[in-house]
């Protein structure tokens, strides 16, 4: 059952959130709110802060927070449904039976199935019977992707058109309603116009596990950016709740019990070619919570196989700490540098990517291996960083055996005392910052990520200055994905109320990850309403972007300049597409 935001937000005013945690854990006050111990991790000092003015709870030792109705969704163990009929039966709230807008909001469902049903046909249909939709199969066939996986997979090609969808739709009896709902069209800069969400793209169809198709992903022919483009999350669709190909591979999943996690669409139609058939793509390298609970649903083993880079990449090797904290063996296929697993089966075939599997490394080797790599073991500088960057992922390991065998190891390859790095741990674990005392030193954070959350907690809390923020920046403009998502539900607070709510913008978003980032950014960060230093925080935000679309433009730059070089023959495009980057980086520096 869906509940009203009016409902909850009478339950949620009747029922102060330190009168109910007070019922769990005993609170002390501190400053504007209270503290005490965390009833979520031990520890024995209070990091447990409950704010009666936000009326939401953080704990900067283990990081859970949220509202009233998360602190008994984790401390009792129940549903929300059950939070807020638990809440609603405490306070005198009478929830109302309403079948009827449960079977609307079925309806609503099926029609948005139905109407993405119907579009993945239409594209399908632009691939086989258009000129172009014909090239793009040959370029499919050259990508190494086969007839079995496009009418498996259902691609499509999605015409250049700015309309084309928009109007195919429209003389199908729809209006620009439901297909907008359904993230295929998308508002036009003319006022009361529409065009097309996907053009001039490849369309990989997304599914729901149970075959239905709920989304889609675009890919662009060339090399301009972004490479690829996925619908906007909708009543059906939302990316980091589902994993793509798990449909087609969960049986396979199931019986060998693991799963290849890859990053993209090509990386899992080569892979299953190839017989690999419990593969499923992540769509990005950050793996959610509620990701890795359909994981977990399935399987308990989980291979990593994402391309060298991505893997390298810090902020993906701290989301797959989370599969460790859930419990899962986790381990990471070692691709040779410059390989995603499409090109590396393309290249190698089948055998050599069994071997990489049978030689993949467990996450924390993974990590000191790639920490080693980055680091001199023979310094101290470079032992600190190590452990520094090691500390996560011991920190998830919930096995006291494993924990001393790899902390042994570690030390005997530091030559540092296992004493001295359980210590460390400790103090990572109860988030120590007395930099006195810490053998570790965070580094400061970025200044663009900063920026975002101090603008998130600026906008929660005041719907003007959310206005004129959004006036400047779009929820794509934040660079974390998680920003992004709780930005774009602060603008649909904004249009359907007019105003910002946190707790209406926690209820939207219903995700463990974004509760706890408001939680703490609302409880932590220094939320200004100054004009200038608000206005400061926005140019950092698109400095950043402009500086990564500086970077694209010159890597683009830097592979055309060397195969205009090596070719013996220019290729007129090639000119021409070197010429317009060079005048946009030139422009870049006038302004």
């Amino acid at each position: 059952m869906r509940f009203s935001s009016d409902l909850l937000e009478e339950i949620r005013n009747r029922c102060d959130i330190v009168d109910i945690i007070s019922e769990y854990v005993h609170l002390k006050p501190a400053g504007k709110g209270f503290k005490g111990l965390c009833p979520f991790h031990g520890e024995k000092t209070p990091s447990f802060m409950v704010s009666p003015e936000k009326q939401l709870f953080h704990c900067f030792g283990c990081g859970e927070g949220g509202n009233v109705f998360n602190f008994l969704m984790k401390y009792e163990k129940i549903s929300f449904f059950e939070a807020v009929k638990m809440l609603a039966k405490k306070s005198g709230v009478s929830i109302p039976v309403d079948e009827g807008k449960e079977n609307f909001l079925n309806k609503q469902k099926e029609r948005l199935y139905k109407l993405n049903n119907l579009a993945a046909n239409y594209y399908r249909e632009c691939l086989f019977r258009t000129n172009q939709g014909k090239k793009i199969i040959n370029y499919l066939k050259k990508r190494g992707i086969n007839d079995t996986s496009v009418e498996k997979y259902r691609l499509g090609y999605a015409p250049s058109g700015w309309d084309t969808l928009t109007n195919f739709l429209k003389k199908k009896g729809y209006s620009y309603e439901e297909p907008f709902k359904a993230g295929l069209i998308k508002k036009s800069k003319i006022e009361g116009k529409y065009i097309d969400y996907f053009r001039d793209r490849i369309i990989f169809p997304i599914f729901h596990l149970s075959g239905k198709v709920i989304g889609f992903g675009g890919r662009v022919l060339d090399d301009s950016l972004p490479k690829y483009i996925n619908s906007p999350e909708t009543l059906v669709y939302n990316k980091g709740r589902n994993l793509y190909n798990l449909n087609f591979a969960k049986e396979d999943i199931r019986k060998k019990n693991c799963i290849i996690i890859v990053e993209g669409y090509t990386d899992v139609l080569i892979t299953q070619q190839n017989e690999f058939y419990n593969v499923a793509a992540s769509l990005g390298t950050a793996l959610t919570t509620k990701q890795i609970d359909l994981i977990k649903r399935f399987t308990d083993t989980v291979l990593i196989a994402y391309d060298a880079d991505s893997a390298g990449n810090m902020a993906t090797l701290r989301s797959l700490d989370l599969l460790v904290k859930a419990g899962l063996e986790v381990n990471v296929i070692d691709l040779p540098s410059s390989y995603d697993p499409a090109d590396f089966l393309i290249k190698n075939g089948r055998k050599p990517f069994q071997n990489l599997i049978d030689r993949s490394l467990s996450l924390i080797d993974y990590k000191l291996k790639l920490l080693y790599s980055n680091y001199s073991i023979k310094t101290i500088e470079g032992k600190v960083k190590i452990i520094k960057g090691i500390l996560p992922t011991l920190s998830v390991i919930g096995n006291e055996v494993e924990l001393r065998a790899q902390t042994k190891k570690i030390s005997e390859e530091l030559k540092l005392s296992e004493e001295a790095i359980l210590i460390e741990l400790k103090r990572y674990k109860r988030g120590l910052k007395d930099s006195s005392h810490n053998f570790i030193k965070l580094n400061s954070e970025p200044g663009n990520i900063k920026a975002e959350k101090i603008l998130i907690g600026c906008m929660l809390e005041n719907e003007k200055i959310a206005q004129d923020i959004l006036k400047k920046l779009e929820a794509k403009d934040f660079s974390v994905l998680l920003h992004r998502q709780i930005v774009t539900a602060i603008e649909k607070n904004l249009t359907d109320d007019k105003v910002v709510d946190s707790q209406k913008v926690i209820d939207y978003l219903n995700d463990d990850e974004a509760v706890k980032l408001i939680s703490k950014i609302l409880m932590e960060e220094t939320i200004t309403f100054d004009e200038k230093i608000i206005s400061g925080y926005v140019d950092t935000i698109n400095n950043f972007k402009l500086n990564q679309e500086r970077k694209n433009l010159e890597k683009r730059a830097k592979i055309l300049d060397e195969k205009i070089k090596k070719s013996e023959k220019i290729e007129e495009d090639d000119l021409k597409e070197l010429r317009e980057i060079v005048r946009q980086l030139k422009s870049q520096n006038i302004n």
